[in-house]
């Protein structure tokens, strides 16, 4: 056989042959493919891990109110800007201890108390982001608007600028006497004094946010309170008023805030503001007051023979001189005068203004303070202080507030538990401040 023929021998492929090749590339395609896969899984994870958590994250909601998401990257910046204005106030009340010689535990520790609960930090906030949610969209419902120029406006005066002109202090409301009421026949059947003369404002100053935030008889919620940075003077320019804005608007930014959710506070304010004149524009400026007196006594058996003795017919005046230890006694024969109520400690105050005809005797009243008994002597509408006024108003407006929450389609969720930050921390602040000491 010639070496041709047998060349062309050898190159005979038999099918089995064929069959085996084309197993092995298949098996070959399927490891490579795997490998690639494996290769791909492990990159998709490291980038969704990645993603997670700078990014989907931050936009689960921690809150949903009446469609409206409040997000986790919302919630933590809130928080830590919450922890910033807490870390503040402390500070300030250490400068002034250091420079005055100043006791300032009484303030400082409350802050400190509070920044060491992140809980309570974060559950205080989640509630006042829900309310500026909820200002918003029933502002909105009672045809409030409030432009970007009024947030401008808003901001500009955070700033110090006023293009207009600084604005003039409201004068200061004075104090007139108001006129004791001629006593009745009832009266003077009981008393032989007049009554000293109660001062009530002649005018009450438009309410403030401060004002509002003051009073807390509900313990909602106060409108939003955004901490003022140390700045230098703001120079009456636009121009120094954009430099203002661009060196305050990154102390919001670097705790996670944007620009957007910067100007939603003033914004959340500004609808506060107008809900509450809407909600108390009709509340009265007078108030009911009662004018009585009393007989304080240390022992319920006592006080139970005292009463006898009055309802017998006895004299008010002469037990109370006799038996009450009230220190005041000696001067006024118990007589406390006209009052309003948020004067007296709630169990009294109850007391007394569930009386309702001149010289009627309460039961015994019990207070940390002994056995009460009380005798009404008075009772009308007066013009109330400017304090109690502005008290009256809080209590109107945080009593239509907490109905509008309750009314609200409102869903927290527990996650917003996980998420709550611990920074800026109080001591590493004074640490980086002031040094280790």
């Amino acid at each position: 056989m010639s070496k041709r023929k047998f060349r062309e021998k050898e190159k005979v492929v038999t099918k089995k042959h064929v069959a085996r090749r084309e197993r092995e590339r298949q098996q070959s395609v399927l490891v490579r493919n795997i490998a690639i896969g494996v290769v791909l899984v492990i990159v998709l994870l490291i980038g969704y891990g990645y993603l997670d958590q700078t990014v989907l994250q931050e936009q689960r909601s921690v809150a949903i109110v009446n469609g409206e998401k409040i997000s986790v990257g919302q919630f933590q910046a809130r928080v830590r800007l919450e922890r910033d204005s807490l870390i503040n106030q402390y500070i300030q009340y250490a400068q002034l201890a250091q420079s005055f010689g100043m006791d300032v535990s009484a303030q400082v520790q409350p802050i400190e108390a509070q920044l060491s609960n992140p809980m309570a930090v974060g559950q205080n906030v989640l509630e006042t982001m829900i309310y500026e949610l909820i200002y918003r969209q029933e502002g909105q419902k009672e045809g409030i608007t409030i432009s970007p120029d009024r947030i401008e406006e808003e901001l500009q005066g955070f700033l110090g600028y006023y293009p207009n002109g600084t604005p003039t202090a409201a004068p200061e409301t004075t104090a007139a006497v108001v006129e004791v009421s001629t006593l009745s026949p009832e009266q003077l059947a009981l008393v032989t004094i007049t009554p000293t003369a109660t001062e009530a404002p002649t005018s009450t100053p438009a309410p403030t946010a401060t004002q509002a935030a003051d009073v807390d008889p509900t313990e909602e919620p106060a409108p939003t309170v955004i901490p003022i940075p140390t700045l230098t003077p703001t120079p009456y320019t636009f121009e120094g008023y954009q430099q203002a804005y661009n060196e305050t608007l990154p102390l919001y930014t670097d705790y996670g805030l944007s620009e957007a959710d910067f100007r939603f506070l003033f914004e959340a304010r500004l609808y506060y503001l107008e809900l509450y004149d809407i909600v108390t524009a009709d509340v009265s400026s007078e108030g009911e007051f009662i004018w009585a007196r009393h007989i304080l006594l240390e022992e319920a058996l006592v006080a139970n023979l005292v009463q006898e003795k009055l309802l017998a017919g006895e004299d008010f005046g002469a037990l109370a001189q006799e038996l009450s230890k009230d220190p005041s006694v000696a001067t006024n024969n118990g007589d406390l005068g006209w009052f309003s109520t948020g004067v007296m400690i709630p169990a009294f105050e109850e007391a007394a203004f569930a009386l309702v005809e001149v010289g009627d005797i309460s039961e015994i009243t019990q207070t940390d303070f002994g056995f009460h008994i009380i005798q009404l002597l008075g009772r009308e509408m007066r013009p109330l202080e400017a304090t109690a006024f502005q008290n009256k108003k809080d209590v109107v407006f945080q009593e239509w507030i907490a109905t509008m929450r309750e009314a609200s389609d409102v869903e927290t969720f527990d996650i917003w538990q996980d998420y709550v930050p611990t920074e800026p921390d109080l001591e590493q602040t004074i640490t980086e401040l002031f040094g280790q000491q």
